[in-house]
């Protein structure tokens, strides 16, 4: 696995390396890996992974269509994408199923797959999230106020983004001002809170897309949008390509990929 160079992508990875040593970088910074070891690269992060030696595991890549709502905060730059050494314990042996799963089914490459293959990632990052958070906050503790503060921001935007577009209402249910959600959001993200429900409201549309039937008009109402123009003009803003372009221009593209270590 890897590249003969610090590179980056344009899509998540996930490395689950079973056994094995090396030193992985990300963004200049050194992490030694000791395997059982999960290590989570958002795309865009400037990475290199050097086994020690010849290792084991798997490589997952997949966009952020792919990713669930719920797990998307693992690859926020704010987590300096996670290093996770593991015990060979229950987690490990449940982990280590479902990424056998995923390498499997992900072989197939068939549109049935596809689904599969979603859920079955969302399962092994939800495995993942509690002792990837724990780790977080851990190494977060002087922020821990901001870390919470921004998680609590996640979790409200998940539920109300389709109805709620306005900064003033998670402030609100924070209690918070939103001067105090804009900084925790540019300390986080850099990025402003209505940029994130702007994003958050985009990527369900993506996912709606690509993974439902439904037309156009049906998704725009789904996401709170009453008139088909106004989302398509926002769509493509935000991407360069319109809802039907989007969706036809990924209709053939392939299923999660992965790469397996040997």
């Amino acid at each position: 696995m890897g590249e003969p160079g610090p590179h980056c992508h344009a899509f998540h990875q996930v490395f689950f390396i079973l056994e094995g040593t090396g030193s992985h970088w990300v963004d200049g910074v050194e992490t030694r890996i000791h395997g059982p070891w999960v290590m989570l690269v958002a795309k865009g992060k400037k990475h290199l992974y050097l086994p020690d030696v010849q290792d084991q595991g798997w490589m997952f890549d997949f966009g952020d269509d792919f990713l669930d709502a719920d797990a998307s905060w693992l690859f926020s730059d704010f987590l300096a994408s996670p290093n996770l050494p593991l015990h060979k314990d229950e987690l490990f042996h449940q982990a280590s199923t479902l990424a056998r799963l995923i390498w499997d089914i992900g072989k197939l490459k068939t549109d049935e797959s596809r689904p599969v293959l979603r859920h079955l990632l969302s399962a092994f990052l939800h495995l993942l999230q509690s002792r990837i958070r724990e780790q977080a906050s851990h190494n977060q503790a002087h922020r821990t106020s901001d870390f919470k503060l921004f998680q609590g921001f996640l979790q409200q935007l998940d539920g109300s983004f389709t109805l709620e577009k306005e900064v003033e209402f998670y402030a609100r249910k924070l209690r918070c001002t939103t001067r105090r959600l804009g900084s925790v959001c540019k300390l986080v993200l850099g990025k402003t809170p209505q940029a994130l429900i702007m994003e958050r409201g985009i990527l369900e549309a993506k996912r709606l897309l690509l993974h439902t039937d439904r037309s156009i008009q049906q998704i725009a109402a789904e996401l709170g949008i009453e008139d088909q123009s106004n989302f398509t003009k926002a769509f493509r803003k935000a991407t360069g390509e319109t809802p039907s372009g989007f969706r036809n221009a990924r209709s053939q593209v392939q299923p999660v990929s992965g790469a397996k270590g040997t």
